[in-house]
């Protein structure tokens, strides 16, 4: 495992198993990520095409008001001072902020409070005064296609740093804590592997000492039984070989292990 960044574990099953759980729930949460990176950038795509779109009429509207203006100041004669000291102290144009909720990131959404204000027909030579409700609502729809722009672009601006960060948290369960996941369990399994061959190994170690032990008593007894040690006592050969018997039974068990 040189070489490759692993987390300070203890190698072993419990730890294994916990691991395990700990790759389940890095992958569960990269797809939720990857899901909710996927649409914030399929609504900003849609938020860019809108701002296009808006930006192209606000333009056509505000050409077309700036004509409606000239054409109003020609019939009207000069009205701007006019309109400024009969401006209301009360705004007509209002906009209200609310929120809405594109896979769990909150973004403001601006709108046109209350309802549209009649104009006030203004009467004058030449239907003037006509000529300067034209000019109003050009206006007017000029300001609620502003408010709409700006409604947009402060969408695009927080769903994009929504999108950095959670394209950043994507990149990082992708290529830094999955990986190092996967590596610490990779190098428990090793050490848990080379565990079982070390014991493996020290178990047919005591076999092989215990097989070489039986055979020698066994070959001490035959001698013992050859060189007319016959007169021994029956109690102490029926020792002998009960004991003979208990040290091939535990042979026998060790085998059954290996």
């Amino acid at each position: 495992m040189s070489g490759k960044k692993i987390l300070k574990v203890m190698p072993s099953r419990m730890t294994l198993q916990q691991m395990k759980a700990k790759a389940k729930g890095a992958k569960k949460g990269y797809d939720l990520l990857k899901k909710k990176a996927d649409a914030i950038k399929s609504f900003l795509q849609k938020i860019l095409r809108k701002i296009l779109a808006v930006k192209e009429r606000v333009g056509r509207l505000t050409q077309q008001a700036g004509v409606l203006h000239t054409k109003a100041i020609c019939f009207a004669g000069e009205f701007n001072n006019q309109v400024i000291q009969s401006t209301p102290s009360e705004a007509a144009f209002k906009v209200s902020a609310s929120e809405g909720n594109i896979a769990g990131v909150k973004i403001p959404i601006f709108e046109r409070a209350g309802s549209d204000v009649e104009s006030v027909q203004l009467v004058g030579l030449s239907a003037g005064g006509q000529q300067v409700a034209h000019c109003r609502k050009a206006y007017y729809a000029v300001m609620k296609d502003l408010v709409d722009l700006a409604s947009l672009k402060t969408q695009l601006v927080v769903l994009d740093d929504a999108f950095k960060v959670t394209n950043r948290r994507v990149n990082a369960l992708d290529y830094v804590v999955m990986p190092r996941i996967h590596n610490t369990i990779k190098y428990i399994q090793d050490e848990l592997d080379e565990l079982e061959r070390e014991e493996f190994s020290r178990l047919k170690k005591v076999k092989d000492v215990l097989e070489e032990k039986a055979r020698e008593q066994d070959k001490a007894l035959q001698e013992s039984m050859k060189s007319g040690n016959a007169a021994a006592k029956p109690s102490e050969q029926q020792s002998m070989i009960k004991q003979k018997t208990n040290e091939f039974g535990d042979l026998a068990g060790l085998g059954d292990i290996m």
